[in-house]
């Protein structure tokens, strides 16, 4: 028969296991430290990096991106706060608060048109019209960062996908499962009618009827009734050009 461990066995083990757990917690310490050493190297570079390419950088937007993402990869967060060091340095604490200002301003004046729904793609285009000559340049991911800055405004601001489609949202309102889906088949042509929904999708029509009345509503699309026999629903978020007629002087 094996011997009971004894008190005085049972007292070493409890020991050795405390005095490895301590190695074990020194060692970890130890590593944390260095990696901590490490990153806050990578970050002096990193500041030294964008003083050094401050033009470069406010003026090509995929550079901009670029180191952007470098930051953000070691835990710097440019856009943490508007007067932030980093932001200062990149030159984007003021650059993404005009920009949200300007996206803002348009999104407010095209909302009786599109019912608060524009493709990222014309938001950018109304944008490079709006800004002064000489300003900065403007790609997509600019706008992304820019609206994620307008979060704490609770207005809605968002960008939403509609089968890979990018789309600014401007309006707080639940973009519920059937609208999304049935946007979607408006992609290509910007319009749909009821029968369009009926054959793609096999829906009943009172289940047809609720989603389009929450998108009129809402002023998503526009209801064309020129074939009497079957109204059309367009999309104006989807329109390829829209006619300057259609749109105030200020929303451009």
């Amino acid at each position: 028969m094996r011997k009971a461990v004894g008190i005085g066995g049972l007292r070493r083990k409890e020991a050795e296991r405390l005095a490895l757990s301590k190695k074990g917690n020194e060692l970890a310490q130890r590593e944390i430290e260095k990696l901590q050493e490490h990153i806050g190297i990578m970050k002096t570079h990193l500041e030294t990096f964008v003083r050094e390419h401050q033009r470069d950088i406010r003026n090509n937007p995929v550079f901009r991106v670029q180191v952007q993402r470098m930051c953000q990869l070691i835990g710097v967060d440019p856009l943490a706060s508007r007067k932030g060091y980093m932001a200062e340095l990149l030159g984007v604490g003021d650059f993404y608060c005009e920009l949200g200002i300007q996206i803002i301003d348009i999104c407010l004046a095209t909302r009786s048109v599109n019912g608060g729904l524009m493709s990222i793609d014309e938001l950018r285009e109304r944008l490079i019209r709006r800004r002064l000559k000489g300003s900065e340049p403007v790609v997509n991911d600019d706008i992304k960062r820019a609206i994620s800055q307008l979060a704490p405004l609770k207005g809605g601001y968002q960008i939403v996908d509609f089968g890979g489609r990018k789309m600014v949202q401007s309006v707080a309102r639940e973009m519920n499962a059937d609208m999304s889906t049935v946007l979607g088949l408006a992609q290509q042509t910007s319009k749909f009618t009821a029968d369009d929904v009926s054959v793609q999708l096999a829906w009943d029509s009172d289940r047809i009827n609720a989603c389009v009345d929450d998108m009129l509503r809402s002023g998503i699309v526009w209801v064309d009734y020129q074939n009497s026999n079957l109204p059309e629903y367009w999309v104006p978020a989807f329109f390829s050009q829209i006619s300057g007629a259609s749109l105030s002087a200020s929303a451009l």
